[in-house]
């Protein structure tokens, strides 16, 4: 079972493309190499395969789960190159491959296989980033056993964050969904762990939660509080930041943890208002700034409160802070809230 795969210059397939070739049409290919961090639709694929070739009966053994950390690529390919037992296939996955691929000699057995797969076995390599100018990269690209499960981004982030919404029954408004995403970010683990949450939650209710409360909720999130920081950080608004940081410090947060968010959100808004200084318009700053456009009034607050020139002393006090986590002989709760104090100073 050989696959002709992709021709130079075409797009390099993707987790959709394999569910519409392969999962769909089930006809299987006898590898997968799965290159990126999506970890969460990896899992998703084998757990696909694992029901459809080898059924509930099978997996008991002809199911391995085997890791590339601590283990030897020779002992992957010789459980890869054994019958399956008391059934037609078998079923090996193989997580972060890369650590027993450091050298030449174990890239080309890998590459051996691939040009010589056993039908019966299909071989699933996970890799969170494939070098694709490796020739044993390469020629998986080639054969058709290449797929891309980069995170999705942008509007099909927010798309995938609604349907998992969808199926635990949980009714996301589509502004709620935007700002778990741009708060979250394209981690999947962690966007349906706080889609679990607000489900759990929903299920104890025993009706559906509003969407004003579902936006609190989420904002409410000890890891998304980055935001709720920068809108009270100007001149004025000590109180309101510290109340802010003593509630994580209560959920468990380190001020090794809130002091690089905060660097990140004020570097960020600095940006920001220089591009708007400019003149440029929201889109053209969301490409500029690499963010939401949506995101952008989150920042707006602290940017009107505190002036260009509050933001920039404010980036400086933001980096010594950095700086003093590393070094310092304060505490680093009391950096933080020293930076805090300097950020919202009152100024003439």
């Amino acid at each position: 079972m050989v696959y002709s795969g992709n021709k130079r210059g075409s797009k390099v397939p993707s987790f959709d493309d394999l569910v519409r070739q392969d999962l769909k049409t089930g006809k299987f290919r006898p590898v997968y190499l799965l290159s990126g961090e999506d970890v969460l639709r990896k899992e998703g694929v084998v757990e696909h395969l694992k029901k459809k070739v080898l059924g509930e009966g099978g997996c008991a053994f002809n199911y391995h789960v085997m890791n590339g950390v601590g283990g030897g690529l020779g002992k992957i390919l010789q459980q890869a190159v054994s019958y399956p037992m008391l059934g037609s296939h078998q079923i090996i996955w193989v997580r972060s491959i890369e650590a027993c691929l450091q050298d030449q000699q174990s890239q080309e057995r890998l590459q051996e296989y691939f040009q010589k797969p056993v039908l019966k076995t299909i071989l699933i390599i996970g890799i969170e980033k494939a070098d694709r100018r490796k020739k044993w990269v390469k020629n998986a690209l080639e054969l058709g056993y290449f797929f891309d499960f980069s995170p999705p981004t942008g509007e099909a982030l927010i798309n995938w964050v609604l349907k998992a919404a969808q199926k635990e029954r949980l009714e996301l408004p589509i502004e709620a969904a935007r700002i778990l995403c741009e708060l979250v970010g394209n981690d999947l683990l962690s966007l349906k762990g706080e889609i679990d949450k607000l489900a759990l939650l929903q299920e104890d209710r025993g009706v559906p939660l509003e969407a004003a409360e579902i936006g609190r909720i989420i904002m409410d999130q000890a890891a998304l509080e980055g935001y709720e920081i920068t809108a009270n950080l100007e001149p004025g608004k000590c109180k309101e930041v510290l109340n802010t940081w003593f509630r994580l410090t209560q959920w468990g947060k380190s001020a090794y943890e809130i002091s690089p968010l905060l660097l990140s959100r004020i570097r960020k808004g600095a940006l920001v208002a220089s591009c708007q200084e400019k003149g440029f318009s929201n889109e053209e700053i969301g490409l500029r700034t690499a963010s939401n456009v949506w995101s952008l009034r989150y920042l707006q607050p602290m940017i009107k409160g505190m002036g260009s020139k509050g933001i920039a002393e404010a980036l400086r006090a933001a980096k010594v802070c950095d700086q003093q986590m590393k070094g310092s002989p304060l505490p680093p709760d009391l950096v933080l809230e020293q930076t805090i104090f300097k950020c919202c100073l009152k100024r003439k």
